[in-house]
């Protein structure tokens, strides 16, 4: 029997499956409170950008709830919460959301809501797993003593639909680039992307990042004589077990020159890679070369509706998903934004790793989208942030995360956490797809945390992977699985996703599951998803071959329960 869904547009969307025979009945709600006008809950449209009325609890309401009841059972799998209008702040928890609290269902369940923003228009999502209901239940509390317990709108979606994404509040601030036009005909080596280096190969041209068009021009500083390859991963090459092609060769000249032209007309639109191996005169490989560049022509890999590499588990439902095609929403806290740009903790932000990471507001281009639908992640010279360093990094790179500070945003319990992502090369670059509990980024945490990273990938082993769980505090926990993969992550488009479950995920990469671990806490709580470039992570830093400069790519990032 096929289900049919109501359009998101309405408030509490509904599916329901039809009798054979028979006109589908359509489960109707109603919306109560433990005070004020709860009509005004369930009176807008998310899906269209619209919210109703305001409602307010009583000022005598000492544990205010609204509730959404159903004329017959659904299968609820997320809910999305509006919080105030008028917003809140309070100097001694500068980072706080306003409100926070629990979603209670009829068939005695509960999942916690991490944060409630007020003011600034941006939704919190919690999704998890489809649960039959005849009601949902928001407790509400006060994260800010001060707060107004007001909602616009609390809505609830059944498995089969997907919660609407809501616009950033105009003039919010949003990042975007176009890749710089590649130029190599006027290439000296004072005015090269890095200097000749003893015994290995460094980009004399392009820049890294530069657009191409039919065809990729590398020029490569290699030890005279050397005899060089270049390699592309064509698009067929998104599976584990596919090699790269050869796509052109040269040998250095005797000032240590060699230029390398790849035929690219069968790339897709986007960002890609030129894998350069060589060997010396006297038979010893050198070190692989990277250059990043972006095709400006041919189609985009993916689309929203057929992103390239997805492979959720079955029965599953899409609870978030970004392609990256627009301009991108975010700021150093994430109000008023999609994300937010450092990791969340319980006093704002937080930093780690060998690298800056910077505020988009201070112009580094750390973060941005590109044409076609691509986030680009930069981990370049710390230049003119020098005074932002908090511990003399070198680099400054960038962080995304869909948890805000103060636990608004979204964010999944026993989700399915996917990205398609092409990675950062050099050695000691850290590039991470990776999920945190909820209640970690908030003022309530208690000391401990849970992590699960879907992939770590570290630069100077372009070849392995690591995925792991930990859990934080006292009583620390986890399990970690490195190993090396038929597949060069540096080279190649992959898709790496995690399945948090009861104490424990799954990992895939390409769909196909590559390791189980244990020792994972907090699973009873919704996690929330970050993606980031870092640098270290216990391994020397060299990007010195690429001008201290490298990019992690991303395709899209897809949630699902």
């Amino acid at each position: 029997m096929r289900r049919s869904a109501l359009t998101a547009v309405l408030a509490a969307a509904a599916l329901v499956t039809p009798l054979a025979g028979a006109q589908a009945a359509v489960p109707t709600t109603t919306a109560t409170a433990s005070s004020g006008q709860a009509g005004a809950l369930s009176d807008g449209a998310p899906g269209a950008g619209q919210l109703g009325a305001e409602w307010s609890a009583s000022s005598g309401d000492a544990a205010p709830w609204v509730q959404l009841t159903f004329s017959g059972a659904r299968r609820v799998a997320s809910v999305q919460v509006f919080g105030s209008t008028a917003d809140a702040f309070d100097p001694a928890q500068s980072t706080a959301a306003a409100l926070y609290g629990t979603l209670r269902f009829s068939d005695g369940s509960t999942v916690s809501v991490p944060g409630i923003a007020a003011g600034a228009g941006m939704p919190t999502t919690v999704a998890f797993t489809p649960r039959s209901t005849t009601w949902v239940r928001l407790e509400v509390r006060r994260q800010i003593g001060t707060a107004p317990v007001a909602l616009r709108e609390l809505t609830a979606y059944d498995a089969g639909a997907t919660p609407p994404q809501w616009a950033a509040p105009a003039g919010s601030p949003t990042y975007s680039a176009v890749p710089p036009r590649a130029d190599c005909a006027t290439t000296t080596t004072t005015s090269a992307v890095a200097p000749p280096l003893t015994g290995r190969l460094s980009l004399a041209c392009p820049t890294p990042g530069s657009g191409v068009d039919a065809a990729a021009t590398v020029v490569v500083n290699a030890p005279a004589g050397s005899e060089l390859t270049a390699w592309l991963s064509v698009p067929s090459s998104s599976a584990l077990d596919l090699p790269l092609r050869r796509a052109a060769t040269a040998t250095a000249d005797a000032s240590g020159r060699a230029v390398l032209t790849a035929d690219v007309r069968r790339l897709p639109q986007g960002p890609f890679a030129v894998k350069i191996t060589g060997t010396t005169t006297a038979g010893a490989d050198l070190d692989p070369l990277y250059a990043q560049l972006f095709r400006a022509g041919g189609s985009p890999a993916s689309t929203p509706s057929a992103p390239a590499g997805s492979s959720p588990p079955g029965g599953m439902t899409l609870q978030y998903a970004d392609d990256f095609d627009a301009p991108l929403s975010i700021s150093e806290s994430g109000w008023g934004t999609r994300y937010a740009a450092v990791k969340p903790e319980p006093w704002g932000g937080s930093q780690f790793g060998d690298a800056l990471f910077a505020d988009p507001a201070w112009g580094a281009g750390t973060l941005a989208t590109l044409p076609g639908g691509y986030l680009q992640v930069r981990a370049q010279p710390i230049g003119v942030l020098a005074p932002k360093q908090t511990w003399g990094q070198a680099h400054a790179a960038g962080i995304l995360s869909s948890q805000r500070w103060g636990g608004s945003g979204f964010s999944a319990q026993h989700g399915y956490f996917e990205a398609r992502m092409l990675g950062a090369p050099g050695p000691g670059s850290w590039p991470a797809f990776w999920m945190l509990n909820s209640s970690s980024g908030t003022g309530r945490a208690d000391g401990t945390a849970a992590e699960v990273d879907a992939v770590e990938l570290y630069g100077h082993d372009t070849g392995a992977a690591c995925h792991t769980t930990h859990s934080w505090g006292p009583s620390k926990g986890g399990q970690k699985a490195c190993q090396g993969y038929p597949l060069d992550w540096a080279a190649e488009w992959h898709t790496y996703g995690v399945r948090v479950l009861d104490g424990s995920a799954e990992f895939y990469i390409d769909g196909r599951k590559v390791a189980s671990l244990g020792e994972l806490s907090h699973t009873d709580e919704p996690f929330f998803f970050m993606l980031d470039l870092a640098t270290g992570g216990g391994w020397p830093v060299d990007l010195a071959a690429t001008g201290q400069t490298t990019d992690l790519y991303v395709d899209w990032v897809r949630v699902y329960t």
